[in-house]
């Protein structure tokens, strides 16, 4: 069952569209069907699906981003 209301976090050393890539593919790994939407400019990482916020920040930690609850 999907949230009503997206995670969201900032991932400050997201900068290009090889980092979007790589976390979309690390949320993936915990949730195949996960909506994920990055935004470069504001560094937002907005992930819909029904996955633990610790699961996806852990993720992408170990992709080698760092990752802040935003909000």
């Amino acid at each position: 069952m999907a949230q009503s209301t997206p995670l969201q976090f900032t991932v400050p050393d997201m900068d290009c569209e090889s980092c979007v890539r790589s976390i979309t593919k690390a949320v993936h790994r915990v949730e195949p069907a996960a909506a994920v939407t990055a935004d470069l400019a504001t560094k937002l990482v907005m992930i819909g699906g029904s996955g633990d916020a610790h699961e996806y920040i852990a993720a992408i930690q170990d992709a080698g981003f760092t990752v802040q609850a935003a909000g």
